[in-house]
């Protein structure tokens, strides 16, 4: 649907938890937007062999949360 342009991230424990911002694809956009944002996280597999995207439901505290909205803020994303 679209390209990852940029990403903020923080590090919690052996979870990298991120937001994306992802530039729309011609033709795959709805309601006027040019950009979406996915969030989730990626962290080890097999041992810390490999790196995977998380399956399950990101969960941050209201502290992580609020800095990794802060990094988008500072990158001038119209997040809030």
């Amino acid at each position: 649907m679209g390209t990852v342009v940029d990403e903020v991230s923080i590090i919690v424990g052996d979870y990298k938890h991120l937001i994306q911002r992802i530039e729309f694809e011609p033709g795959q956009a709805w309601g006027g937007n040019t950009y979406a944002y996915r969030t989730g996280y990626y962290t080890y597999q097999h041992g810390k062999k490999y790196v995977k995207w998380g399956q399950f439901t990101q969960f941050l505290t209201e502290s992580e949360y609020k800095e990794l909205l802060e990094k988008a803020k500072a990158r001038g994303w119209p997040i809030f």
